[in-house]
């Protein structure tokens, strides 16, 4: 292994902890989305207690499973969601890095990412029924895809079914409430946008697919968690195929 190798390989570890630590934060994000408070104050506490958490609370992934999934001062349970948004986002920035080195793409491709699996995770919950989870996403998407990858849409003609299929499979959730439909709209944009730039038609094909079966059973969970589940596949395959 050469110089640069070891270098290159100590610097996908490091990303990885610092992933780890942005994971940390996107669950406050997450979790103070559906409350509508600030992500600064107050300082994280327990759910079920209000105790406020200390450092070693706080180490990403391992307090979770020292404390094996639960609070250290009322033995609540803690959801398996905070460790598994940590090892994620770790792993998705650690493996941009590992993609791309140090580079703007390694910036745009670990952004993009992040953001695509938080709007996923958002989705999942339900608890943020409004467009702004979805819109601010768009727009970060339309300032990395444009400048780097060039239009994504240049290859439209050969995307004509699926795009069509994912518009309508958003186009008729909106029979459940008008929340919902920014919901599905906003996952299908940025699916879209993510992969058409790329190696676009075959990935939005089973989106495609599901995105139907969700306009045929409008409110199904069930569904709308696998829609996110495949998303969330659909993030990684983007980062290997770069």
């Amino acid at each position: 292994m050469t110089n640069q190798e070891l270098l290159h390989n100590l610097l996908t570890v490091f990303f990885f902890v610092f992933g780890s630590l942005l994971g940390s934060f996107s669950n406050v994000v997450i979790l103070r989305m559906s409350s509508k408070t600030s992500v600064i104050f107050p300082p994280s506490s327990c759910p079920k207690c209000g105790h406020q958490l200390h450092a070693i609370d706080l180490v990403p992934v391992f307090s979770w499973l020292f404390l094996r999934g639960k609070c250290r001062y009322c033995s609540a349970a803690i959801s398996w969601q905070y460790p598994l948004v940590e090892a994620t986002i770790a792993t998705l920035i650690a493996l941009s890095f590992y993609q791309t080195g140090l580079s703007f793409d390694f910036v745009a491709l670990a952004g993009k990412s992040v953001i695509w699996f938080v709007a996923c995770v958002i989705f999942i919950r339900r608890e943020v029924l409004e467009p702004g989870p979805y819109l601010w996403p768009a727009m970060i998407f339309v300032l990395f895809n444009f400048p780097i990858g060039g239009c994504p849409f240049l290859s439209l003609p050969i995307k004509i079914a699926p795009l069509a299929a994912l518009a309508f499979g958003a186009i008729a959730s909106f029979r459940i409430n008008y929340e919902t439909f920014w919901a599905w709209a906003g996952m299908s944009f940025l699916m879209i946008f993510a992969l058409a730039a790329r190696f676009a038609f075959l990935p939005l094909i089973p989106l495609a697919v599901i995105s139907v079966v969700a306009a045929a059973l409008p409110g199904n969970r069930i569904v709308e968690r696998l829609f996110a589940t495949m998303q969330i596949a659909a993030i990684f395959i983007a980062i290997i195929l770069k």
